[in-house]
């Protein structure tokens, strides 16, 4: 019998955690076919006029099972701004707890926004999709702003505990978080709004000047 060595056991735990399992896959893409559905209705017909029984309808899914993820219609158009947020809680590892606090925190955005800045990137694509639809729904928006709050709160906790009371204070974390969050979201914004208009947009481009200007 093959005996596995520390580092063989250790690589296997790594890839694991990294590498999502046949249930997890599967969890994601019903997901995805769910988000999809809601979307394409949202975009057709508008949120106010769409059920939860048409979005799992559509999805090939019960609405039993829409509720297993999605609370409400409109947190299934979200998954992408969902996505983010845990992208951030995941970059937490990397954060220095003896590091400056504002720029450990703009540093985590940083690298959060990379993979949508390739306007042709599948995450990208998804963004764009789903900001222009919160642009002309008010409720989707409502949801995304609920959304933020909660976690900017998980957030807030997690990073206490990272740095602890001795290294910053919650205002000073409050704040770098804020401020971070409303460049990301500025940046965004804009870029949205220059593709709407048919007009060339280099998201890497415009959130280092967002970032710049923040600093």
């Amino acid at each position: 019998m093959k005996v596995k060595t520390a580092e063989t056991r250790a690589t296997e735990a790594h890839q694991s955690a990294v590498s999502p399992g046949l249930r997890e896959r599967r969890r994601l893409q019903t997901r995805a076919e769910i988000t999809d559905a809601a979307l394409r209705l949202f975009a057709e017909g508008g949120v106010a006029s769409t059920t939860v029984d048409d979005i799992a309808a559509t999805a090939g899914v019960s609405a039993r099972t829409f509720f297993r993820y999605f609370a409400t219609k409109e947190e299934a158009a979200l998954p992408v701004h969902q996505d983010f947020h845990e992208a951030i809680a995941a970059g937490l590892p990397s954060v220095d707890p003896q590091g400056d606090v504002r720029d450990e925190v703009d540093r985590l955005y940083a690298l959060t926004i990379l993979p949508y800045t390739d306007n042709d990137s599948p995450a990208a694509q998804r963004m764009l999709q789903v900001s222009q639809l919160i642009r002309k729904e008010p409720s989707l928006r409502s949801a995304q702003v609920r959304q933020t709050v909660e976690r900017t709160e998980d957030l807030l906790a997690a990073l206490s505990a990272k740095f602890g009371p001795e290294r910053a204070d919650q205002m000073e974390l409050r704040l770098a978080i804020d401020i971070s969050g409303a460049v990301a979201r500025a940046a965004l914004d804009t870029w949205v709004g220059l593709l709407e208009a048919g007009k060339a947009a280099d998201l890497a481009e415009i959130y280092g000047q967002a970032r710049a200007f923040a600093r």
